[in-house]
């Protein structure tokens, strides 16, 4: 999920310090642009979009494939050029394995990993601290050390005018304090994200999040429920639960279930949301706790293939059999459950035979919410070097075969709902259609099956961003129609 893209940035007039981010990336790397921008608010800083031309800005980013780190490099690029009088910060996984490349981009002030991005606020105060007192002007100097008790105290320092904070380039990282944001609230958005776990212990073949994030590691559950309380009665409407691995949230004898079960019960207002959850933590608990009223009808499985074979050389922790097992295990509790999943397409040595597997297992299932994307070789992974490389046209054929089921596959489940009241959360300002015999206007909702409808309302409607509304949905022209 990114943020507002970017557009010409604008100086401002005010003699206030200004910060704004850039977000590339999951909804946990949303959380922890939310902290650090709270952080800095509670700080007397202005929160403003990039397009306002902030004093400081902050990108953070994401390394889950290769067109990520370009992206990343893309963004970086822009914000230098539309607004050459800022300092730029970069942080998140991508700062974490690659912070070179990234200081290879002439303007960059500070690359910061994640193994440090919760002191972030701390680091950049302490170089802002350290212009003061050289009483030097902030653009033309070109190297900073950081400074701070938080930071370390030999930081690298680079030739091309930035820093280095802990980057742990070439191991997994450790993080200092991964939940040391404090009360996270959302900034510029309707739903909240709520982190309960960081890092992963898996050795996927493919995946270089490990590096990026270290280990397992739990967040305290007394502070999860403390928090999860003071969003529910700030009026939040929806609470998204976040982390690379929610399945291996841990605390004594308490598992993720029985964490959910707690948060389930005790809100009173609010919905809540997994953002994904790992075939292995799917059961018949997780199955009954997703017919609670307060649970958005929604789960989003990663399967990542269908062929037992390449989840072999995948080292995924289960079969297309178990995985089958578990979801119609699910749907036999609970039928109108919607489910999600991640396809990877093109793994070296994919063949047809492994790609129909893959439909095979959409199709029976009837996944609706498939996000498809092609194998992308991650450097320090095994699946890097593996043989067999799926030609780029083939997996352009396979991944256009994998939209057409998605959108056959949404839009018979858009008719399966039409009738049904449902629950949305509107998003957005009022928008105007043009149509035939003139415009309408409406609002955009977002059901707890996560699924988008446009909402009619007039111009003097008092509904506004954030309102949790019921809605009677209308599979023709994917409509809500407040009830």
């Amino acid at each position: 999920m990114e943020s507002t893209p970017l557009q010409k940035a604008t100086s401002t007039e005010s003699t206030e310090l200004s910060v704004g981010i850039h977000t590339l990336g999951c909804r946990l790397n949303q959380y922890e642009s939310d902290g650090i921008l709270n952080r800095f608010g509670r700080h007397s800083y202005r929160i403003v979009p990039l397009t306002d031309g902030p004093d400081i800005a902050i990108i953070n980013t994401c390394t889950v494939t290769e067109s990520a780190d370009a992206r990343n490099r893309n963004i970086i690029r822009q914000v230098l050029r539309r607004n050459p009088q800022a300092r730029i910060f970069v942080t998140g996984c991508y700062a974490q394995t690659d912070p070179e490349k990234i200081l290879g981009i002439p303007g960059v002030r500070a690359v910061v990993g994640n193994d440090r991005k919760s002191n972030i606020f701390e680091i950049i105060e302490g170089m802002l601290e350290e212009e003061r007192r050289s009483d030097a002007d902030p653009v033309s100097q070109s190297v900073h050390s950081l400074r701070t008790t938080q930071s370390p105290p030999s930081a690298q320092v680079s030739l091309s005018g930035g820093a280095i904070a802990d980057p742990g380039r070439g191991k997994r990282a450790v993080l200092t304090d991964p939940f040391a944001y404090g009360d996270v609230f959302p900034v510029d958005h309707s739903r909240a994200y709520l982190k309960i776990q960081d890092g992963c212990d898996r050795k996927c073949s493919y995946c270089k999040i490990p590096q990026a994030r270290g280990g397992g590691i739990s967040r305290d559950a007394a502070e999860i429920m403390a928090h999860l309380r003071r969003m529910d009665e700030a009026g939040i409407p929806e609470i998204v639960l976040t982390g690379v691995n929610l399945g291996w949230f841990r605390e004594n004898n308490m598992r993720f279930a029985d964490l959910l079960e707690r948060m389930l019960e005790t809100v009173k207002h609010a919905r809540i949301r997994l953002s994904s959850i790992e075939p292995s933590d799917v059961n018949e608990r997780l199955a009954e706790l997703s017919l609670h009223p307060r649970f958005c009808n929604y789960l989003h499985v990663p399967v990542q293939s269908g062929s037992a074979n390449i989840l072999r050389q995948m080292k995924r922790s289960y079969t297309p059999e178990t995985f089958r097992m578990r979801i119609e295990k699910v749907r036999s509790i609970n039928p109108d459950v919607f489910l999600g999943t991640d396809l990877m397409v093109g793994f070296p040595g994919e063949t047809d035979a492994d790609f129909e597997d893959s439909m095979k297992l959409l199709v029976d299932l009837d996944i609706a919410g498939v996000h498809a994307f092609p194998f992308s070789p991650r450097e320090g992974t095994a699946a890097a070097v593996m043989p067999g490389r799926v030609h780029g046209t083939i997996v352009k054929e396979r991944m256009q075969r994998v939209a057409a089921h998605k959108e056959a596959a949404m839009e018979s489940f858009y008719r399966r709902m039409d009738g049904r009241i449902v629950e949305g959360v509107l998003e957005g300002e009022i928008k105007a259609e043009a149509k035939e015999a003139g415009s309408s206007l409406f609002m955009e909702a977002l059901t707890g099956e996560f699924l988008r409808l446009n909402v009619p309302v007039s111009e003097s409607s008092p509904l506004r961003r954030g309102q949790l509304v019921k809605l009677r949905l209308q599979a023709e022209g994917r409509v809500g129609v407040l009830v």
